[in-house]
């Protein structure tokens, strides 16, 4: 079965770095290198690590050498907040609640605030009302409870979620985006890092089911009970299998091609081949990646759509 790696360089020294943005400004050919294209293109880099590094934007292509490919005017964070200081509190309200909308979660993290709002910043927020939760309850929006103690396996499970969702590997600033249960935070506290999160997470989904053999018979009644609570027995798919079925069929529908790494509107299903209400197991062989509207068309084929 492939094996999936993470996206990381090698290293992040600032010249690693500046690299990576050449080698994208080359792909990008003759246009602007904005800050979209580049999330587009490079997955190695975050744009965070960009900016603590050499500040805004613009900055960042200065000192890698191709300024001049720079696409319009950057909103610095100084920028917005000179712009909240000219809005009221209703305006200010107002822009939280709109980008809640278009983040589509019901809970709002200041990091995601601050990279959807270019009108103001999570600091102006906090500034105006105290804190950032004072500004999400006057809003009217949940806060986010960053607080829970979350599993290994409640993040992991997470991030096959999310990763299935995107069809590549998320950013780090996309744990605090729907459909994300587990905010980014949790990640830091448990790995310090998100790198090392990542790489939990990749030891944990390449490691192999358990194959020790029985140590001794048991009775044929006992034998029947545990048969039946197995996981090849069993209707839903569990989360590692669910993850080993989407990265062999590389992330895409095997009946129709499509892939969320493309067109975010494709939802990927995993699907019993041959249905789990006839004897079909739970098993590797038995199961493929399809995308919701192939799968709900599918209906009870017993055919392998691969």
């Amino acid at each position: 079965m492939p094996r999936f790696k993470t996206n990381f360089l090698d290293s992040y020294t600032d010249t690693a770095v500046l690299d990576e943005i050449r080698r994208v400004a080359t792909l990008a050919g003759t246009g602007p290198l904005t800050k979209k294209l580049f999330r587009k293109l490079s997955g190695r880099v975050s744009l965070n690590t960009i900016r603590r590094r050499f500040g805004e934007w613009r900055g960042a292509l200065e000192a890698a050498g191709v300024g001049d490919l720079y696409g319009g005017q950057a909103v610095t964070k100084k920028m917005k907040n000179q712009s909240a200081r000219r809005m009221s509190d209703e305006a200010l309200l107002r822009e939280l609640q709109n980008v809640r909308t278009e983040n589509g979660s019901a809970a709002l993290t200041a990091e995601a605030f601050d990279m959807r709002s270019t009108v103001t910043s999570s600091t102006a927020l906090r500034s105006r009302f105290g804190s950032w939760h004072a500004a999400l309850l006057k809003a009217g929006i949940r806060v986010s409870d960053h607080g829970k103690r979350y599993t290994d396996e409640d993040c992991f499970n997470n991030l096959v979620n999310v990763w299935t969702h995107y069809g590549r590997q998320p950013e780090f600033r996309e744990l605090g985006m729907s459909p994300s249960a587990v905010g980014p935070k949790a990640y830091i506290v448990r790995w310090k890092t998100w790198r090392k999160a990542v790489k939990a997470f990749v030891e944990w989904a390449n490691a192999g089911e358990s194959t020790e053999p029985e140590l001794c018979p048991e009775p044929l009644a006992e034998r029947s009970v545990r048969i039946e609570t197995e996981p090849e027995y069993r209707h839903d798919v569990p989360s590692r299998l669910r993850w080993k079925v989407i990265v062999r069929d590389r992330f895409r529908c095997v009946a129709c091609g499509r892939s969320p790494a493309n067109d975010l509107t494709i939802v990927l299903h995993v699907d019993h081949i041959s249905p789990h209400a006839d004897g079909g197991k739970t098993a590797m062989e038995n199961l493929q990646t399809l995308c919701q509207d192939c799968n709900l068309g599918k209906g009870k084929s017993y055919a392998k759509v691969l």
